[in-house]
């Protein structure tokens, strides 16, 4: 496992330096580029995190912010704020691959292949642990929930479901799948279960008392985040129909999109491999696609539609576990390196062509990160007003 990990380190480290690349900045400057500079600004907030002056900032979980306060901490003033917020994604990509195969092995499944291909199969996924995301981060907790689930340990299963919640918010979800194991497979129908599967409810709802605490006349999470989406439910696979019907979503500088309904696909197809009577025995992985896809797909607003690839990217290891058995483990050894090979060949050119298109789009809605991109030892977080009147359009929070 240790080896596995120094293969992922090593790919998501190369990714972090093709992302400054292909922006044309310094890779400590990446750290503020995409959502980084969201999360800098909360991470600069700690030990008290968020801020009356920045209520758009609290539509986002604390838990990576809190890792890269950590890390800056700990740095004893050598690692600047940009620093952190990077060693943070690169460690968060190795502990999440750590954990995917911790998973595998809970499911009697060889995992060097299928954590190779969790690696660097999906395009999604190495542009997140490419800059600075919380997906790596919230996605390792997750699988580490699921792994000690099986395991028989509810309460560390809830103690890292928790964790992966406050570190993205939709991973509260994975409490169903969760759910579904211990009381339904496992048969754990005891008070102490139920009791141990409220944590995370819990947890969440502490959460959002101390924002009200924090901030005076504090609107809510969903009211905060707003500000960048205007969400809300909405009818399954419309938002998605609409995209796939708009100019921009096949517009040429930004091809990534089309992937979206590749990975829809690809997630379809698994959810419906996995209700099989051969897959009965990890039939929490189908449950698992199904809250995470269907809350995705049932979002309004287009910008959802077009970042449904990385806003549904924990649905990609358990379509990956329940793929891998039923048909991937059949492909010889020889063409599935090879397949790998042209995979993350494949997937760092989408990802360049990424970074190419999202930092002068980023400095031209947000001039002031330049200036941003060269200050990175301030401690005192510095709050953009996203709600400001000038701004009469109200870009996506990250393409």
């Amino acid at each position: 496992m240790i080896l596995f990990v120094l293969f992922a380190l090593l790919i998501h480290g190369g990714s972090l330096l093709l992302s400054a690349r292909a922006g044309g900045i310094r890779l400590e400057a990446l750290s503020v580029y995409f959502d980084g500079h969201l999360y800098l600004e909360i991470a600069r907030s700690f030990p008290l995190p968020y801020s009356a002056q920045g209520i758009a900032y609290t539509g986002l979980a604390p838990g990576f912010p809190a890792l890269i306060y950590a890390i800056h901490l700990l740095g004893l003033g050598v690692l600047s704020w940009g620093a952190a917020s990077l060693l943070a994604t690169w460690l968060s990509s190795g502990f999440a691959a750590g954990a995917f195969y911790t998973l595998c092995r809970e499911l009697r499944i060889d995992p060097l292949w299928p954590g190779v291909l969790f690696v660097v199969a999906n395009a999604r996924w190495l542009s997140i642990t490419g800059a600075a995301h919380p997906e790596g981060l919230a996605m390792g907790c997750a699988l580490l929930a699921f792994a000690w689930v099986r395991r028989g340990r509810l309460d560390l299963a809830v103690l890292f479901l928790t964790l992966a919640g406050l570190t993205r918010f939709p991973a509260f979800l994975l409490g169903v799948p969760l759910a579904y194991e211990a009381l339904v497979q496992q048969r754990r129908l005891d008070v102490k279960s139920l009791a141990l599967l409220t944590t995370p409810v819990l947890a969440f709802g502490l959460f959002v008392l101390y924002l009200h605490a924090r901030i005076p006349d504090y609107p809510g999470i969903a009211a905060a985040h707003e500000v960048f989406w205007q969400t809300g439910p909405y009818w399954p696979f419309l938002e998605l129909y609409r995209a796939a019907t708009a100019p921009e979503m096949w517009a040429q500088t930004y091809p990534h999109r089309g992937l979206t309904f590749v990975w829809l696909g690809i997630y379809l197809a698994a959810l419906v491999i996995g209700l099989r009577p051969a897959a009965r025995d990890a039939r929490f992985l189908s449950v698992w696609i199904t809250v995470v896809v269907l809350f995705h797909v049932s979002l309004r607003g287009l910008p959802g539609a077009w970042d449904f690839e990385r806003l549904a990217i924990l649905a990609w290891p358990a379509a990956l576990l329940i793929l891998w058995p039923a048909l991937l483990v059949r492909i010889p050894v020889p063409a599935l390196a090879t397949a790998a090979a042209l995979l993350l060949a494949f997937n760092l050119w989408v990802q360049a062509r990424r970074a190419e298109g999202v930092v002068p789009w980023q400095l031209q809605i947000y001039p002031f990160l330049r200036e941003r991109a060269v200050r990175l030892d301030d401690d005192e977080p510095r709050w953009f007003d996203f709600a400001a009147p000038a701004r009469a359009a109200r870009p996506a929070l990250s393409r």
